[in-house]
């Protein structure tokens, strides 16, 4: 009997720890897309806005 309790208390921990390790793996991917798609977001938007600014410095120079 005590064979068998050391046996479950290890399939509840390894079962326990997977869980866990599968949990934290999930979130830690979940972060590194969320901040990629940030990052990625940030980066068009400041692309697009000195796009703007270029176009419309040029447009300024050409009707001075």
């Amino acid at each position: 009997m005590h064979n068998f309790m050391a046996i479950l208390s290890q399939l509840f921990w390894g079962v326990t720890i997977g869980a866990l390790s599968a949990a934290f793996e999930t979130l830690a991917k979940g972060a590194m897309m969320l901040c990629g798609l940030g990052g990625a977001g940030w980066y068009g938007l400041r692309w697009r806005r000195n796009r703007r600014m270029r176009i419309r410095s040029q447009d300024a120079d050409r009707h001075s």
